[in-house]
């Protein structure tokens, strides 16, 4: 790093940090306090209390969720951030203490998702909020009068800590079941802090006089808002699903060309793949059973029906996007190397297990201090714009990897994998070229509408509008880190972003073991920052030797260095071929030149002899190539010093004849066509050697004009037959060469042909030199689509005064 770099990034760090200290109890005000019970101590509690409802069969599956109730979620948060409720009268009730709770539930061997035998739910200090058994169809219970249940129902409440008065007297319902009655006691509480709309209190279950459950209720008759936006950030959810589906077709295309042609290697493709399902199954197995809490597919039991959506799950999500990484990475890193080559050495380095040395501790750095920089950004957006009605989701941070047996290992399994994706297809697929393309600004920005339009965003917020907003902020940051750095400084950052806010979540617990698994994923995404920081002053940097380029880099490199050099003699070989003069002894001149994509060896000229004869030819030398084009400037320059000497047809030809065959190599040969102009008597002496037929265009008629001779260069001698032709005024000598008529579509096998170039001729023959050239060129393009030429073109049109 420069000098002052390093301390630069660490003052962004610095701030990052006391941004997020600043913000995250703004943003989670609703973050349960204390948490001092993790997964393991409430399944215990959980147990034990529901064991003394009902016994629990020891070979029962035990579904153990962390899990949140996003509408009361959003109705506590409008209110605190209205201040239209008093934080010390919402912590009286349980509502706060609802949001987010351990929620387990037991299911009996072999049972149905619906055949559940026990449910608890506590909050995160280890409270029980709610029991419950499943009462069999079979039980049955003495009659016992309502007015002695009431006190039993009471009770309940009364020895689980909940004080009566606060409650108004419960209304009863009655059940009839075959052989009990089940009675269910509603206490309604008489302080409503949320206001007319919601009401909220505690119910109690009775089967006789046995207890069958008891937990806390609420009705919110104004939710149907909160419902809607719910509603609409799944659909965003579900969209950015269907969008992998398109990146794999379009990715795929990209890849199946690039592939066939050579330019694509698959060997760190399949690394990466094999990395991203790797860790997206990892991370399935342990989120499987307590994502599939609420699902039921008939008869499957419980345990198959985590198997059973777990499969699906994998098959057309985790692969899909394994797959579209795995084709980002292929295509992206052949995009990205013809220009960005050094974006990548970080990368690679870390790829291959070379963490220590400069290259990568420097990125990895930058990665880490711009991911919390970019953290505490974003969660201060979010804390700013809560009067605005901006809310980040408690309940949608913890995710379903919140309710894994490991919150470290599936977080950081899961969170990697989604990196992975949006990092490779949008920094290295979409970004190279469209910066090459529209330049860095409009480039970068296209790949930020892309991004926040198509693909998931670090924080869960609504409405839908600031998460797109949120969205823009990340995408912009990450796409300025790689351009400025390289793609390991984005790719970290993005991790440290989407890590942040349920790490600090469970960061803040009062519980070590939750606290541990908060800080397990970020050391892991610090850990090549940490491994390198003793490389950071001094360390060696990543150097490639020519073993470590792959073979498809080689290919690039190679295919790149051919294309300068081609360009520079297609360069070389429009600077030999003249800029003509529009008119020569009252004689309009036109003409055109369109190089293919390899070097020509086509060749014109108009040279003005003092007697104030012109001296026309056009020409083509058979072939593409260096050699080809150096067989074209020889002719040319000898056909300029011939008609110096001897401008007549036949000395001509017989001395391009001789030059070529005694220069060029076997088989190599040129055809031309050849014509000495007299403008004032507009007559015409003209000869082809193997050359296309000039045409003589009039508004009336196009007329070739034909003579038959073997091209240049077959023969140690040529016999040629000038002829010679009368025009008259305003009628055209059009010279061409054979691409014109040779042009094709990119895929098809149909040529323009003479019989399109006659008519072409002919329909703008009533027009300047230049218009019928610009014309013909123009009726050529249209039927190939625009497709580049695969023969040089050249045309050369003379109009007689």
């Amino acid at each position: 790093m420069k000098t002052r770099e390093p301390i630069l990034w660490l003052a962004a760090g610095v701030v990052g940090i006391l941004l997020l200290l600043w913000a995250f109890p703004r943003v989670y005000e609703l973050a349960p306090k204390p948490w001092t019970v993790d997964r393991a101590q409430a399944e215990r509690v959980a147990l034990a209390r529901l064991a003394e409802l009902a016994p629990i069969d020891p070979r029962a599956t035990v579904v153990l969720r962390l899990d949140g109730d996003a509408k009361l979620e959003r109705r506590l948060e409008e209110s605190l951030s209205r201040g239209t409720v008093d934080p010390a009268a919402l912590a009286d009730t349980s509502l706060s203490r609802q949001v987010l709770t351990w929620n387990v539930t037991v299911y009996p061997p072999g049972a149905t998702p619906s055949q559940w035998s026990h449910r608890a739910v506590l909050d995160l200090a280890g409270k029980v909020l709610s029991l419950e058994r499943a009462v069999p169809a079979d039980e049955t219970a003495e009659e016992v009068d309502s007015t002695h249940l009431w006190p039993v129902a009471d009770r309940v409440l009364e020895d689980r800590g909940y004080v009566l008065s606060r409650f108004e007297a419960p209304e009863q319902r009655s059940q009839e079941e075959q052989g009990r009655t089940e009675w269910t006691f509603t206490y309604r509480a008489k302080d409503q802090p949320l206001g007319p709309g919601f009401e909220q209190g505690m119910k109690v279950r009775l089967a006789g006089d046995r207890l069958v459950g008891y937990g806390p209720w609420y009705e919110d008759r104004q939710v149907q808002p909160i419902q809607s936006e719910l509603q609409r950030l799944t659909l965003v959810h579900l969209f950015g699903a269907l969008v992998v589906y398109a990146f794999l077709l379009l990715i795929g295309a990209f890849f199946m060309r690039r592939y066939h042609a050579g330019e694509i290697g698959v060997r760190a493709g399949l690394q990466i793949f094999s990395l991203s399902a790797g860790l997206g199954l990892l991370g399935l197995t342990m989120i499987a059973l307590p994502a599939t809490e609420n699902l039921d597919f008939g008869l499957f039991s419980r345990r198959q029906v985590a198997w059973v959506w777990g499969a699906q799950f994998f098959i057309f999500q985790i692969l899909a996007i394994a797959l579209v990484t795995f084709l980002a990475w292929s295509v992206g890193e052949s995009f990205c190397r013809e220009r960005w080559g050094h974006k990548l050495a970080a990368f690679d380095a870390l790829r291959r297990g070379r963490w220590a040395n400069a290259t990568v501790a420097r990125s990895a750095w930058r990665g880490l201090l711009a991911g919390v920089l970019l953290g505490g950004v974003l969660l201060a957006v979010v804390a700013l714009g809560r009067p605005a009605g901006l809310w980040m989701l408690l309940t949608g941070t913890v995710e379903a990897f919140a309710s894994a047996p490991s919150f470290a290992v599936a977080q950081t399994a899961l969170t990697i994998g989604a990196v992975l994706y949006t990092e490779l297809v949008a920094r290295l697929f979409l970004l190279p070229p469209l910066v090459r393309r529209f330049g860095a600004w409009r480039g970068g920005l296209l790949v930020v509408a892309v991004e926040t339009l198509c693909v998931g965003g670090a924080l869960v917020v609504a409405p839908v509008s600031w998460s797109f907003a949120l969205n823009t902020i990340t995408s912009a940051a990450l796409v300025a880190l790689f351009l400025r750095y390289d793609l390991v400084t984005s790719l970290l950052a993005s991790l440290v972003v989407r890590l942040l806010p349920c790490c600090l979540l469970f960061l803040a617990s009062a519980n070590l073991g939750v606290q541990l698994e908060g800080a397990i994923p970020l050391l892991l995404a610090a850990l090549p920052a940490l491994v390198g920081l003793r490389y950071l002053a001094g360390g060696a940097e990543v150097t490639y030797r020519y073993d470590d380029v792959p073979p498809h880099v080689r290919r690039i490199a190679e295919r790149e260095r051919q294309r300068i050099e081609l360009e520079t003699a297609r360069g070389i070989q429009s600077s030999i071929l003249p800029d003509l003069p529009s008119s020569l002894a009252g004689v309009e001149i036109a003409h055109a030149y369109r190089p293919a994509t390899e070097v020509g060896g086509d060749f014109y000229d108009v040279l003005a002899l003092d007697d104030g004869r012109l001296a026309v030819a056009v020409g083509d030398v058979a072939g593409h190539g260096v050699s080809s084009g150096l067989i074209m400037s020889m002719a040319k320059s000898a056909l300029a010093v011939q008609v110096t000497f001897d401008p007549q047809v036949p000395s001509v030809f017989s001395t391009l004849n001789r030059m070529i065959y005694q220069s060029a190599r076997r088989r190599l040969l040129a055809t031309l066509c050849y014509a000495l102009v007299d403008p004032p008597a507009r007559q015409v002496l003209y000869a082809s050697a193997g050359h296309l037929f000039p045409y003589r265009v009039s508004p009336s008629r196009v007329e070739p004009l034909e003579s038959v001779a073997y091209p240049l260069g077959v023969r140690p001698q040529l016999a040629v037959e000038a002829r010679s032709v009368e025009l008259d005024p305003g009628d055209f000598l059009f010279l061409f060469s054979d691409g014109l008529v040779e042009a094709q579509l990119e895929r098809g096998d149909e040529v323009f042909g003479f019989e399109r170039l006659e008519r072409s001729l002919l329909s703008h023959a009533g027009r300047s030199a230049a218009g019928l050239r610009d014309g013909v060129l123009a009726d050529v393009a249209l039927f190939t689509a625009g497709a580049p030429p695969s023969d040089d073109q050249t045309v050369l049109v003379l109009r007689m005064p």
